[in-house]
């Protein structure tokens, strides 16, 4: 599942499936094409563009999201297949029953890889870090004293200055964040539906406005990932996101991270952690899947 991010960033295009391929039109005229099989995840970030029933049916098919972004680059809407795994039922049944214990006890194992991964984005930007890494070790089950919060408002300030806020409606940093969040959470979605699991069922985001609380639970520990590329280019993504940038921030799928088997690229450790916790669900133990750093992230 190694695939590109394609995104639409021009008004008045025309995107429909031709054989094996995402075509894109305007105007009557081919643009370009990309065969479906080596897509990620489909993102629109710009009004004006239409979607072919046809692609639309193929992509659902395939398992690739299609992401429609607002404002900001926040997203504002998501397709993803009704149909899944081929124990979806199963799976999805378990989950939704999956006991409050263990519930507490994998987001345990999601706070602590955040935290550590901030740590280590400190670490590597030169920053103060060694009170994150101590914090790592007191997030308890379900993060009851709430360590997630207490480490955020340390590590923005390092990251980027005191004087930055994170806010998902504030331009410049604020906006490459929430680009490369979007990539980084259509690759997780498209990952919990491959693994049949529901994104609305969550393990701790309760938003009853959030369809895909379970894919936000999941993508934490990867969001660090996208910190650092913005930090390593932050002159870069002060002002407005360019087109540039974009395409760097949408290469994050395709990072390779370190694996207990060696490195795999970012999309192929959101499907290892998303089927361990469709198998945590069932009963299976809970296993070190939870994603590390980059290790030549410096290049991306």
């Amino acid at each position: 599942m190694v695939g590109q991010i394609v995104e639409v960033t021009d008004p008045g295009h025309w995107l429909k499936k031709f054989r094996g391929f995402l075509q894109v039109h305007n105007s009557g005229q081919l643009m370009g094409q990309v065969p479906l099989d080596d897509i990620q995840a489909v993102l629109v970030s710009v009004p004006g563009c239409s979607v072919s029933s046809i692609l639309l049916d193929d992509l659902a098919n395939r398992g690739i999201p299609l992401v429609t972004c607002g404002r900001n680059y926040t997203p504002s809407s998501w397709t993803i297949p009704v149909t899944g795994a081929v124990r979806q039922f199963q799976v999805m049944q378990a989950q939704a029953s999956l006991s409050e214990p263990r519930r507490k006890r994998f987001w345990q194992r999601v706070v602590r890889s955040k935290v550590a991964n901030q740590a280590e984005v400190l670490d590597r930007a030169g920053k103060p870090c060694r009170d994150l890494t101590r914090m790592v070790r007191k997030v308890k089950s379900g993060d009851s004293d709430n360590i997630e919060a207490q480490a955020a408002r340390a590590y923005w300030q390092r990251l980027f200055g005191a004087d930055f806020r994170r806010d998902r409606g504030a331009p410049g940093l604020n906006s490459a964040l929430n680009y490369g969040y979007t990539v980084l959470r259509a690759c997780i979605s498209r990952a919990v539906c491959g693994a049949g699991l529901h994104p609305s069922f969550s393990i701790h985001h309760k938003n009853p406005q959030n369809p895909m609380n379970l894919v936000d639970d999941l993508v934490e520990p990867f969001r660090p990932i996208a910190d650092y590329v913005v930090w390593l280019r932050r002159e870069d993504y002060s002002d407005e996101l360019m087109p540039k940038g974009k395409l760097r921030l949408a290469a994050l799928v395709s990072l390779q991270v370190p694996t207990s088997d060696g490195f795999s690229p970012v999309s192929l450790a959101a499907v290892r952690m998303c089927r361990a916790f469709a198998k945590y669900c069932r009963g299976g133990e809970l296993e070190e899947v939870m994603p590390s750093l980059p290790m030549a992230l410096d290049t991306a």
